[in-house]
Parts: structure tokens; sequence; C-alpha cells
């Protein structure tokens, strides 16, 4: 047995749920945790090495052997705990029995807590490992930097680090702390740009943030969006003008990883977001333009330097946009790992030995026919897997909806090939013909 072992920790809607002021109406509650739920199962990728999962009950288990054969090793073990609230650790702290089963597999072995975003029932995790005399490295920022994670999640620092931070750059606008403002500061940007963009301090997915046109029926329903969305139901909020997006771009993203010497990683990416929701990742130096990935590099380590003055540690994300002049602009910072990590790691499992140079592709909303992993998915990437076709399904939890839906990641030689292999998936899957796009 390793003497050292990594403790994967999918927290997301702990972490999601962090950044509210006041508290949300129940049923507000229960969608963030499921919406983070949901693809907590991602997590099974983020790393190589021995490792315990911590996963909500009810990840599907022929899943769980399919996507581990497909890398090539060994499923780790799980600690489940009883689902009481939907809050991960919080459920695992109240559950003793998860609790015993989770140090019997520790056994007293250095241990690296792998979080999403650090949140207050990490650091009690921390001190509970701690007191069963095991040495504990947190992968996030100390207790006493916790606020380092508050600030640079918060939308605020972005406007604080442009003045800063070499290359960093926000979109023009207006920050407002009342709705009289607010109607105002809209009036102004829509009057001289035909397009705004309301965000709150926070958000996630979408969620926090919406596009306003002068001459649309937007405007008229601005108002029921901002009563019925609970981040913007809080002031601050900032007004900017829209800006149109260069058209081969997509939005650019780096996702750091800062250690105690500094700003160990860099990797680069470009999202698709259809007006404010995202649907996928692409990741890799070829995913973005040639004339930005040494400007995109050069923001990600000074953003990752500022960071580590102000003893944040960890993985976090720098979301940008790109004019149609090319500027690059930074739209907020993800004090967490954020939804390039397990296209990331898998990059790692599939092409970390060869550094062929591969991308990975990864979308989060494939419809399906059914509520059945088994029946519908798992004999299409068989298929794949018998050829060889690097391509994994993910939030196979999405399955349980009204609308059946999973997630789809492909490792492949440059995105048009992977996004040919996504494809063909997205036919079989839906309608059970071969489209023959997958070679």
């Amino acid at each position: 047995m390793s003497n050292s072992v990594d403790l994967i920790v999918p927290n997301g809607a702990e972490f999601n749920l962090r950044n509210f002021t006041t508290r949300l109406n129940r049923e507000a509650e229960r969608s963030f945790i499921e919406a983070g739920n949901m693809l907590v199962d991602q997590a099974v990728f983020w790393s190589t090495g021995p490792r315990i999962l911590l996963l909500p009950e009810g990840f599907d288990r022929d899943w769980f052997a399919d996507v581990h054969r497909a890398l090539g090793v060994a499923p780790p073990p799980v600690v489940s705990p009883v689902p009481r609230t939907g809050r991960l650790v919080a459920d695992l702290l109240a559950d003793e029995a998860a609790l015993a089963r989770l140090r019997g597999l520790i056994a007293e072995r250095h241990t690296r807590i792998w979080c999403f975003g650090v949140a207050p029932a990490v650091y009690q995790l921390l001190a509970s490992v701690e007191a069963w005399g095991v040495d504990v490295e947190l992968d996030g920022p100390a207790k006493a930097d916790y606020w380092s994670s508050l600030y640079l999640d918060n939308k605020l620092s972005c406007l604080d680090l442009a003045g800063t931070v070499p290359g960093f750059r926000v979109p023009p606008g207006v920050t407002v702390t009342t709705s009289e403002e607010l109607e105002g500061a809209l009036h102004t940007v829509l009057t001289h740009g035909g397009r705004a963009i309301v965000k709150s301090m926070h958000g996630v997915s979408g969620d926090g943030s919406t596009v306003v046109q002068s001459d649309g029926p937007s405007l008229g329903a601005f108002w029921g969006e901002v009563l019925h969305d609970p981040f913007l139901r809080t002031f601050p909020l900032f007004v900017q003008r829209y800006l149109e997006h260069a058209q081969d771009v997509g939005c650019p993203a780096a996702d750091i990883e800062v250690t105690d010497a500094g700003v160990r990683t860099v990797v680069l990416s470009a999202m698709t977001v259809n007006v404010k929701r995202y649907e996928s990742v692409s990741v890799g130096e070829h995913c973005v333009p040639g004339d930005l990935r040494e400007r995109l590099r050069a923001l990600g380590n000074a953003v990752g330097q500022a960071a580590h003055a102000l003893g944040y540690r960890g993985w976090l994300c720098v979301d940008c946009i790109v004019d149609r002049d090319r500027e690059l602009y930074v739209t907020e910072i993800n004090a967490r790992r954020s939804g390039a990590m397990h296209p990331i790691a898998l990059l790692d499992h599939w092409d970390g030995q060869s550094q062929r140079g591969l991308i990975a592709h990864s979308h989060d909303s494939v419809p399906a026919r059914s509520d059945s992993y088994a029946e519908h998915i798992r004999p299409v990437f068989d298929e794949l897997w018998s050829r060889g076709v690097q391509a994994v399904p993910t939030a196979v939890r999405g399955l349980t909806r009204a609308v059946p839906t999973f997630a789809v990641t492909v490792v492949a030689e440059d995105i048009e090939a992977a996004r040919s292999i996504l494809t063909d998936i997205q036919a079989k899957v839906h309608d059970g013909e071969r489209s023959g796009a997958v070679r």
C-alpha cells in the first residue's frame, strides 16, 4: 500500500452555496444542490495516483467500472455518506459509519485532500482527519487564508486586479448598489451599446447574469429575472456593455495551479457559451488561436502570482472573452476547480506519458433516449473503446432528469476530430443510428 493517498472531495454544491449572503428558500437551495451533485462523478478523473473518492449515493456502478476499465486503472474505493442534507462534506461529518470507513481506508497514510473548492466544511473535514493522527495536506488555501478564495471568487476582485496585474482588462461598465442606480446605468449602457450584460458578484453556470437588449423582449422581462434569480437580488451588480465576440475563439480561459512555490501549471482552454450559458470546453494549446496563446498564458501566470501573494493555493480559473478587435478581457475568476478539470485530468491519463499534444473536448449536455446507461450508452462506448477511441461518458446522473442527458469528454488529435467523434456519439445514443463519423 502506498504511504500517501488522495482524498477526492467534489463538494461543488457546498462551494456554490457558500457565496450567498442570505439564506435561500428551500426550493432554490434544493435546485443548487441537485445541479452541483449531478456533475460530482466527473471527479473520478482528477487524480491518477492512489485515491479515495467521496461521492454521494446513487452513482452508476456499471458506469464506474466501465470508465476505469477504459482508463486502464483499478477503480478506487468510494465512501458515500447518508444523504441528510445533500451537502457532501456536511453529510460525511454527520455519518459516523462513513467516517469510520474513511478512517480505515486512509490507514494513517499521508492524505492530500483535493476538493472542488474550499468551504468551511472542508476545514472541518481536515481537522477531523488530523485528529486521527494523520498527516494532512489541503489542495487549497490554509484556513487563515480562506478569505483569499472568497475574495478572488467575487467579481469585485477583477476591478482591483485590473489596476495591478499586467494584461488584466475588464469590459467597461458601471457598478451599482441600488435599484435606482441599476435602472439608470442600464438605460445609459443600452443607449450607447444596444446590448448590456448585468452580473452579480457570484454566479453558477449562467445564473447570476443576464443579457438585455434595448430593442427586444428581454428588456421587459429583465426585472422579473432579477426577482427570480437569487444571485441578481443582491447588490452590488455590474452593468457592462455586451462585447461582440471574435468569431473564431469562443471564450478563452486559463486554469492555474498555485502551490507554495508559486504558479505550477497554466492550462489553456476555450469554452462555448450560448449567450450566457456554458455548453462545452476544449482543452489544449491548439484550442486557442495562435495570436492569443502567449497573451492568455502570460495573463494566467500573472493572475496566479497575484493569487499566490494573497495566500491562495490550489486551482483557479480565469474566464475571458475576446472582442472583434482581438482584445482580451477578463470576465471573472473562479477560485476553484473549473469545468475544465476533468478534461485536463483525462489528458494526464491518456496523453501524460506520450506528450503527443492531444486536446480534450467536453460537452455537458448530450440528450439520451432513456434513463438506462447499460442499455443505450454502454454499447456505444464499448464499441468505441474496442477500436481505441478515447472518449468517456460522464455525468450519467443526468439520465434521471425529466429530459435525460449525460456528458461526454473526447480526447483526440485536434478539435475537428474530437467534434466528429462527439457528433457520432450523439447520433448513436439519441436515435440509435450509426452515422459512421467515428473512424
